[in-house]
């Protein structure tokens, strides 16, 4: 019998994946879901109202990325703050935008220019209410509209890789990229993309997370094996 041309059934199941995924994924992001804590499967699939198979392929995914913790017949946990990690992640996402941002500049049109001038505003608010889930959010869409204008797959699959780390130190530091005015920098960005200054913006995004490298190096950074033994201090 010749397989039909059309069957929505898989796409419905890997819709739901991805559903579950973004689910478990936020609510690590924005603390729901706290460092440590214990992740049952009896306890997502309630909160989320699905079977157990999409949330275990979730939970595997989000393994893979460094926000899950997998030990068989022992545990599955919300990965802990790793400021080791952290560290590492936010440098190197670091040189990889700034990379993003030179190439994708020329490539900008009025609706990319427009979508970063409203990432922007979103992050003050956010910024200005405290919230730092959200501010982080709007970080990530800022920088993710260089990122895919860039037009580089390598660049975005490994940005992809760190992005849970930024998310996380936006998040959770209260003086993220040790700036006293984030979204003002981000206007500074916005502004030298609009001009179709490719080096200017991206010099100003290397500054940006530059600072953050000497923020974690001047307060957060200690010796390895004192990491080890206590990872939040």
């Amino acid at each position: 019998m010749p397989l039909p041309t059309r069957n929505s059934a898989p796409l419905e199941r890997r819709l739901l994946r991805d559903i579950v995924y973004e689910r478990i994924y936020a609510g690590i992001i924005d603390g729901t879901l706290e460092p440590g804590e214990t992740l049952l499967d009896e306890t997502l699939t309630t909160w989320l109202g699905v079977s157990r198979t999409p949330v275990r392929e979730a939970l595997m995914r989000l393994a893979d990325i460094g926000l899950v913790e997998m030990a068989p017949n022992r545990y599955t946990r919300v990965a802990p703050l790793d400021l080791r990690a952290i560290d590492e992640g936010v440098a190197a996402a670091g040189i990889l935008l700034e990379q993003a941002v030179r190439r994708a500049v020329p490539h900008l049109g009025s609706p990319e220019i427009a979508e970063l001038a409203r990432q922007a505003s979103e992050a003050k608010t956010n910024a200005k209410a405290g919230d730092g889930a959200a501010l982080a959010r709007a970080v990530d869409g800022f920088f993710f509209e260089f990122e895919r204008a860039s037009g580089d797959a390598v660049l975005l699959a490994a940005a992809e890789g760190l992005r849970p780390q930024v998310l996380r130190y936006v998040t959770v530091w209260t003086r993220p990229f040790d700036v006293d005015n984030l979204p003002a920098e981000l206007d500074r960005i916005v502004a030298a993309a609009k001009e179709g200054d490719a080096e200017a913006a991206a010099r100003l995004v290397g500054e940006l997370f530059g600072a953050s490298r000497r923020q974690f190096l001047d307060e957060y950074r200690r010796t390895d094996v004192d990491i080890d033994a206590n990872p939040l201090n």
